[in-house]
């Protein structure tokens, strides 16, 4: 009988470090899986700003606008085929409808459309349609003021 607990007292112990080394494979499994996550994430975020899709002058727009109030006409340079037309309202403080009255926009998605998808079903170039965006915006504030 004191043998035969011995032996189960063994097999316990040898199934509990078995268990214990498995958690441990796992969370080194993990962490690994973790650390490539990380390095994925981090390689692409460079990627977006290398090829300027984000920027650090797009990140803190949003900040400057909510501490200093509405862009002015000189700075109708910060738009960006990224945007939407809603974001590109608010931060000029434009009327809702104003551009898409000006350049009789029919989408039904607007204003919540990016500029570069509206060029693009319409077949303008998305460089040309911002640089008329830019004129039309800096005409309207500079009318306002």
């Amino acid at each position: 009988m004191v043998y035969n607990g011995c032996m189960e007292s063994s097999e316990n112990g040898t199934g509990r470090s078995r268990m214990a080394r498995s958690i441990k494979i796992t969370l080194i499994v993990l962490g690994v899986l973790l650390a490539l996550l990380c390095v994925f994430l981090v390689r692409d975020y460079f990627t977006l700003r290398r090829e300027n899709i984000i920027s650090a002058r797009e990140l803190s727009l949003s900040a400057f606008v909510q501490k200093h109030g509405p862009l002015t006409a000189d700075e109708v340079g910060v738009i960006k085929p990224w945007m939407t037309f809603d974001y590109v309202n608010k931060i000029f403080a434009l009327p809702p409808t104003f551009l898409k009255d000006t350049f009789r926009i029919a989408d039904p998605h607007y204003p919540n459309l990016a500029i570069d998808r509206y060029a693009g079903a319409e077949h303008f170039n998305n460089t040309d349609f911002v640089i008329a965006l830019e004129a039309a915006i800096g005409n309207y504030l500079q009318q306002q003021h």
